[in-house]
């Protein structure tokens, strides 16, 4: 997934993305929720925010973004969505970030049965962790609903509180999810 997100900033002129293993927490967090609840979206079971999960992980961000999505079955398949996708594609473009956590899961008896999650992050005192990242297994090829989630802006404080700023279509499952501190 590192590789396929890469490809994309290289086109655009952008410099690659590194992996974090606090991103890759947040996003697998979220990933094996939305599995096992089976549902799709950007909040969780529990009620958590992408930037609650972040933050819940250690990740000491200056902002943030996540895209998820639901059904498609590999990763060709799931960037191709998230491209087309105006939200998921400004994430996947945004200067704003340097690091990535991706994750996959995996339930048979679920409604969409793949669930993918991809948290972008930057933080002054945040790392790279390109090397040390735990190997997920992702699928090989087929399409379904994606989403990227509300805009939200970081308190000064520790514990953020996300504000929405900008959803799209339910119906059509996309919304835009960004923060920045």
């Amino acid at each position: 997934m590192l590789n396929a997100v890469n490809a994309e900033r290289v086109k655009a002129g952008l410099s690659s993305l590194c992996t974090n293993n606090k991103l890759q927490a947040a996003a697998k967090r979220h990933s094996d929720d939305m599995a096992k609840n089976n549902y799709m979206g950007h909040d969780g079971a529990d009620g958590s925010s992408m930037s609650k999960r972040v933050t819940d992980a250690g990740y000491d961000w200056t902002a943030v973004a996540e895209n998820v999505a639901a059904g498609q079955e590999d990763v060709k398949s799931i960037m191709e969505s998230w491209m087309n996708s105006p939200g998921h594609r400004a994430n996947i473009l945004s200067a704003d970030y340097t690091m990535l956590g991706t994750s996959y899961a995996y339930r048979e008896s679920s409604t969409y049965k793949h669930y993918w999650t991809q948290d972008f992050g930057a933080g002054d005192t945040e790392a790279c962790d390109s090397g040390s990242l735990q190997t997920v297994q992702y699928p090989t090829p087929t399409p379904a609903a994606t989403t990227t989630a509300p805009v939200v802006t970081k308190p000064a404080t520790k514990a953020p509180t996300p504000t929405p700023a900008a959803t799209t279509s339910v119906a059509a499952k996309r919304t835009g999810c960004k923060a920045k501190k």
